[in-house]
């Protein structure tokens, strides 16, 4: 018997990868913002163990250093249709030595995403679980090790945290963040998005992945 052989993919689940070229730049003034509002902001306890995550907030206001960065970032977001809306609400982390963030998922959002800033060594790599592990936990482990690493077909698949990047996935996906085991602070930007049609405001005066744009005057 003659057989021939191919596969397809389909229902694939994105995960969208930016870095930020040029991070240095703003980067010591975003770990300032995190530790001054971390003096503002007595915090609230959701997914951390142990660790600070501040409220959440409406990412809106152009004159904050903060929001001006997550503004310009996904408002070049490439394959985000322009008739869409995105409203986004984000907090600040972080995680001490020995700090982590336990499984968990974005209910009521459409995308939810991190932006790291401050990732030394160890300091926790996230991991998402697949949404159909228990339904598909055999069929996983029956595939050899070859066609698991060509199509990611895993029951969890782990990013390493890295300065200037940012990560946005279905909110539905299961995650974690591992225990810091480095020997200084781990901060990032969680943050949600709302999809809703309509035109899209384009807000941003760049585009992901690169810009050519002065820091030094937004506070």
């Amino acid at each position: 018997m003659d057989l021939n052989y191919s596969t397809k993919n389909i229902f694939p689940v994105p995960i969208h990868i930016f870095d930020v070229n040029g991070f240095d730049e703003i980067q010591n003034r975003l770990i300032d913002y995190a530790y001054n509002l971390r003096e503002e902001d007595e915090g609230v306890c959701i997914s951390n163990y142990g660790g600070w995550q501040s409220n959440s907030f409406c990412v809106e206001n152009e004159d904050d250093v903060l929001h001006h960065f997550i503004i310009n970032c996904l408002a070049g977001f490439p394959v985000i249709d322009e008739t869409f809306n995105m409203k986004v609400s984000a907090w600040v982390n972080i995680n001490k030595p020995g700090d982590y963030n336990i499984k968990h998922n974005h209910p009521t959002s459409d995308l939810a995403g991190v932006l790291w800033i401050k990732c030394p060594k160890d300091c926790g790599d996230i991991i998402f679980d697949s949404p159909t592990s228990f339904q598909s936990h055999n069929e996983l482990k029956s595939y050899i090790d070859d066609f698991k690493n060509q199509n990611n077909l895993y029951h969890s698949y782990y990013f390493n945290p890295t300065e200037g990047r940012i990560l946005v996935f279905p909110a539905h996906l299961n995650h974690r963040v591992q225990e810091n085991k480095s020997n200084e602070d781990r901060i990032s930007v969680s943050f949600n998005i709302r999809l809703n049609s309509g035109r899209m405001k384009r807000r941003g005066k760049v585009s992901i992945p690169r810009w050519n744009f002065n820091w030094s005057d937004k506070k």
